[in-house]
């Protein structure tokens, strides 16, 4: 039961981030200076507005496998991380407003549209901060439940260049994934031109974050990257991730934006699964140690109760994704 319920939060993870996380890309993108200011906005309304409200679907999903299959983690992470949970959902809320907002106010002046604009683009950058943020705190070992100092408690576990450093990562990521998918949402040579030079530069920027994520982990006493080493398909990772880059700028060249997407989707997915398959089975790591999903496993009931929701669900969700895809996406 246990690990099905690991594969499902794994999964919606990992479509979080290729989906969702590609949403958060396309408001930074807006961020960027461009003579194609109006037209960028417009490629990337159509792109995301059939869809953003869905890819909010696998962070729901993840919470409530939590909340009811491992209550202990969900209570630990809710409470530790209280501050940037909460910074996390205010830039979620506030980005889907202002998204919303810009299509359905009327007034449609241009100061109040750029502001939306510009109020998305930021609210874009910092959730996928805070989203990195929370990320790197999981495993730093700085979770102290029994703490009773304020920042010790709640500003510690989070609180330092690791986390700061996996942020920034994961907004190269998620910037990354948005400009290799417009590309294909435009027939402009220009746009997919400026989109596909944009997607160069970004992917150089994720190299560069990644190292800096290793070099500060290792400063701060983590060491992620003998973590990383240690284990066995770790070189099967690299080798993969490396290859992909070249395949992705393959087929960029040769102007196959699909196989582009399919590439790049795959590349954040290799890096999401190398992270998991170092932790995993441990969520947490903790000031008394290691914790992991069979240690804070809920009562096999519920488990059993939690797995066949999960099944069941899927028998919708799956099909109605593809068919809401297949509509608007075509």
């Amino acid at each position: 039961m246990i690990e099905i319920l690991i594969f499902f939060v794994a999964a919606s993870l990992l479509l979080y981030i290729v989906l969702g996380g590609a949403d958060y890309g396309a408001g930074i993108l807006e961020l960027f200076p461009t003579d194609y200011k109006e037209e960028q906005r417009k490629i990337i309304n159509n792109a995301m507005g059939p869809v953003w409200e869905a890819n909010h679907m696998w962070l729901i999903l993840i919470v409530v496998i939590l909340f009811m299959g491992f209550p202990l983690i969900f209570n630990l992470v809710m409470v530790s991380l209280h501050i940037p949970m909460v910074a996390l959902l205010l830039g979620i809320v506030v980005r889907g407003t202002a998204f919303t907002f810009r299509h359905y106010d009327a007034v449609t002046e241009p100061r109040s549209q750029n502001f939306y604009s510009y109020l998305f683009g930021y609210s874009s950058l910092w959730t996928s901060f805070w989203l990195g943020v929370i990320g790197a705190s999981l495993d730093r070992g700085r979770i102290d439940p029994e703490a009773t100092d304020f920042f010790l408690a709640y500003v510690s576990p989070w609180w330092g260049l690791f986390p700061v450093s996996m942020g920034i990562f994961v907004c190269c990521i998620f910037t990354f994934l948005a400009s290799v998918y417009l590309i294909g949402e435009t027939d402009r040579p220009a746009l997919r031109t400026l989109f596909r030079k944009r997607a160069f530069v970004l992917n150089i920027a994720m190299v560069v974050s990644g190292i800096l994520v290793f070099v500060a982990s290792y400063m701060e006493g983590t060491d992620l990257l003998s973590k990383f080493w240690s284990h066995q398909f770790a070189f099967v990772f690299v080798s993969l991730v490396v290859a992909l880059f070249v395949v992705l700028w393959i087929v960029a060249i040769k102007r196959r934006p699909l196989a582009a997407r399919i590439v790049a989707a795959t590349q954040a997915g290799v890096i999401m699964a190398g992270w998991f398959w170092v932790n995993a089975p441990v969520v947490l790591t903790l000031k008394s140690g290691p914790l992991s999903f069979y240690d804070a496993a809920a009562p096999a009931a519920t488990l059993r109760q939690l797995v066949l929701a999960l099944l069941i669900g899927s028998l919708v969700i799956f099909p109605s994704l593809f068919y809401l895809l297949r509509i608007f996406k075509k």
